[in-house]
C-alpha cells in the first residue's frame, strides 16, 4: 500500500495537462485536523490541477483571508462557513470538479477549509458528470469522519483507484451533455416567471461580465469577471451535488459563443448552504484576480444574484434571450444527464 501511496504522490500515473489522451485524476488539499497546517498534497500530479489549486486555494482563499475581505462583511452579509461544489471547464472534453469544506487543522485553526477535486478529460460527462460528484461525496465524508492522515491517505488511495478502474468506460465525446443542460435552464419554472424575466437577467449579466472577461483577454491581463446566478430546480441524482453549477457553466458558453466573445475558462461555484452559483469568466491564460473568489463567502445581500438585479435592457436582447431559451428547451437531448 505505501509504494501505491507514493506512486500517486510522485506523479507517476503519467498524468499531464497537456497531453491529450483521457484522464482521471483526483487530489486532496487544504486543511484537515490529521496535519498540524496545511495537509501534505496527495494527487497533486497534473499541471491543472496545480492550477487549480493556485488560483482557488493559494491565491484567491488565501488572498481573501490575508487581506481581511471577508472580515470587513457584516453577520448578516457574511456566509459562516465554507460548503460549495465547483465546475472549472476548460473547453468541450477537460474539467474539474470539485467541493471546498470547513475544516480544520489539529492545532483548531479553521480559517481555511479542505479541497478535493477530481481532474477529468476525454470522458462523456453525461455519464461522468454524476459519477465524479459521488466519488468526491465519499471522499469529503470520509475525510470528513476521520482525524488521522493515515485514514485519509487510504481513502484517497481506494477512491483514486475506483475512478481509474471506471474512466475507461466512459472515453469518448459528450455530445448530449451541454444539450440537456441548456435544456434544464430553459425549462427552470422560477427563470420563466414574468415572461422569462429572471432568464433575460442572467443572460444579460452573463453577457455584460463576458465582455469583460474578453477586452482582459485581448489586453493580456489575468482579471477575470463575476456575476452571481440562482440555483436551478435540479434533481440531484442527475449531476449530484453543484449541478446548477454545471448546467450555468454550459449556459454561458452559449451565450457567450453566440456573441463571438472569447473565454479562458469558466468557473462555476455553488454555494450548498446559501442557494446561489457564482460564475467566473476567466481572463489571460485561464486567470483571474484573487479578489473575484470575494463571492465565496459574501451572502446575496452583500452581492444579489443576477435574476434579482432591476437591469435596463433593451428589448432586442430580450428577444434574443427568450428565442434562444425557446431553442434550448427544444432539443431532443438523447443520452443526456436524465438518460
Amino acid at each position: 500500500m505505501l509504494k501505491k501511496i507514493s506512486q500517486w504522490l510522485g506523479g507517476l500515473s503519467g498524468a499531464s495537462s497537456g497531453a491529450a489522451e483521457p484522464l482521471a485524476q483526483i487530489c486532496l488539499f487544504g486543511k484537515h485536523p490529521g496535519w498540524d497546517d496545511h495537509m501534505e498534497d496527495l494527487g497533486l500530479v497534473t499541471q491543472r490541477l496545480v492550477d487549480v489549486r493556485r488560483a482557488l486555494y493559494a491565491e484567491g482563499i488565501a488572498g481573501n483571508i490575508d487581506s481581511g475581505a471577508w472580515e470587513k462583511l457584516g453577520p448578516d452579509a457574511k456566509i459562516a462557513r465554507f460548503d460549495h461544489a465547483f465546475v472549472w471547464r476548460f473547453g468541450p472534453t477537460e474539467f474539474v470538479y470539485g467541493r471546498v469544506w470547513a475544516s480544520r487543522d489539529a492545532r483548531g485553526r479553521d480559517k481555511y477549509p479542505m479541497v478535493a477535486c477530481f481532474h477529468g478529460r476525454g470522458l462523456r460527462l453525461e455519464k461522468m458528470a454524476p459519477r465524479c460528484a459521488a466519488i468526491i461525496a465519499r471522499l469529503v465524508g470520509a475525510c470528513r469522519s476521520t482525524d488521522d492522515a493515515h485514514a485519509v491517505r487510504g481513502e484517497f488511495l481506494r477512491e483514486s483507484e475506483a475512478a481509474k478502474a471506471q474512466a475507461p468506460a466512459f472515453i469518448g465525446e459528450s455530445v448530449a451533455f451541454d444539450a440537456s443542460c441548456l435544456k434544464l435552464a430553459a425549462t427552470d419554472a422560477a427563470l420563466l416567471a414574468d415572461a422569462g424575466e429572471g432568464l433575460t437577467r442572467c443572460c444579460y449579466s452573463i453577457w455584460r461580465e463576458g465582455e469583460a472577461a474578453a477586452k482582459a483577454i485581448k489586453a493580456g491581463t489575468e482579471r477575470g469577471s463575476h456575476t452571481r446566478l440562482p440555483v436551478l430546480d435540479i434533481a440531484e441524482s442527475s449531476l449530484g451535488r453543484g449541478g446548477s453549477a454545471w448546467v450555468w457553466t454550459s449556459a454561458a458558453h452559449d451565450v457567450l459563443s453566440e456573441r463571438n466573445i472569447p473565454h479562458d475558462g469558466l468557473l462555476a461555484i455553488e454555494s450548498l448552504e446559501s442557494g446561489h452559483v457564482d460564475l467566473i469568466c476567466c481572463g489571460a491564460e485561464g486567470r483571474f484576480a484573487p479578489t473575484e473568489l470575494f463571492c465565496l463567502k459574501a451572502a446575496r445581500s452583500a452581492i444579489p444574484a443576477a435574476n434579482e438585479v432591476p437591469y435596463t435592457i433593451e428589448p432586442a436582447f430580450a428577444a434574443q434571450v427568450r428565442a434562444r431559451a425557446a431553442s434550448w428547451a427544444s432539443v431532443q437531448a438523447n443520452g443526456g444527464v436524465n438518460a
